[in-house]
């Protein structure tokens, strides 16, 4: 038995996690170890856009690239992204390489029709380089304030038109 001064030994923090069949039993020792479906039901409670930025922090870098993992959470209904869905505290922080990873991760070229930039304040555009080409994207929206909401933003932000009318 521990005492309030005493450190349990790390590794009975540890759960084991076994795998179907009888398979011999994993330690799981950070959130990216454990099965793709835990993973996905996790998700489930979250908004759509909170669910690809989920899938895109557990692959780091390699959302160009969209694994079994990351396809399990984000699924495949894209038809609108709004980032209006997310809290706007996290909406603010996100630059145009987070959204460069969404837009890969959900493969936004092929599902994406409408684009909702919501509380995206600190874009310039350059990250929505993934929907060049894209033939089925009808509206990218640039107002960056939700609706009903009083359009004065400071700074100003610094998205250029210049860099999104060519997509």
């Amino acid at each position: 038995m521990y005492t309030m001064m005493e450190e349990a030994h790390p590794d009975i923090k540890r759960r084991r996690i076994s795998a179907a069949g009888g398979s011999p039993q994993r330690i799981i020792r950070c959130l990216t170890d454990l099965p793709s479906g835990i993973l996905a039901h996790a998700a489930s409670f979250l908004a759509d856009p909170s669910k690809v930025l989920f899938a895109v922090a557990l692959d780091g870098n390699s959302a160009a690239s969209p694994n079994e993992r990351s396809s399990a959470i984000v699924g495949n209904q894209w038809s609108i992204l709004d980032f209006g869905g997310i809290e706007k505290e996290l909406a603010v922080k996100l630059n145009d390489d987070d959204i460069e990873k969404v837009l890969l991760c959900i493969d936004a070229v092929n599902r994406v029709k409408r684009l909702k930039l919501t509380n995206c304040v600190n874009i310039t555009g350059v990250g929505l380089e993934p929907l060049r080409g894209s033939l089925i994207i009808e509206q990218i929206d640039l107002s960056l304030v939700g609706e009903h909401q009083r359009p004065k933003i400071n700074p100003l932000p610094s998205i250029s038109c210049d860099l999104v009318l060519p997509i």
